[in-house]
């Protein structure tokens, strides 16, 4: 076969696959549909209170340290902290906590950075 022939067959096979993957993404119902990002406030603090610590840490089977802990608090609860001193964390395993430890952790590199 000539190979101009094989590559217009080629494009003319991904241009179907394509279409046909558009139609089947319209057809799916909407709740299969991935879901829409949930934005939520992420308010970070020095930590006030030991209980909520001892709490995080519970949750997270961490033992917990002494010192200055930086909490990350979502929609008012404290989901997750980080030791200033030593960078570990505590968290609730049963929440999404990604961001705030992400965001914990740059925290507390800026406040070592400005001590």
């Amino acid at each position: 076969m000539h190979p101009e022939s094989t590559h217009f067959m080629a494009r003319e096979r991904i241009a179907s696959f394509r279409r046909e993957a558009e139609q089947n993404r319209l057809r799916r119902p909407a709740s299969v549909r991935g879901a829409q990002p949930v934005r939520a406030a992420i308010e970070l603090r020095i930590a006030q209170c030991r209980d909520e610590l001892e709490r995080l840490a519970a949750l997270s089977e961490r033992r917990l340290r002494d010192g200055d802990w930086i909490v990350a608090d979502v929609d008012g609860v404290a989901v997750a902290a980080v030791s200033v001193e030593d960078g570990s964390t505590v968290y609730d395993p049963f929440r999404s906590t990604a961001q705030a430890v992400s965001l914990l952790k740059l925290r507390r590199k800026q406040v070592l950075a400005t001590a």
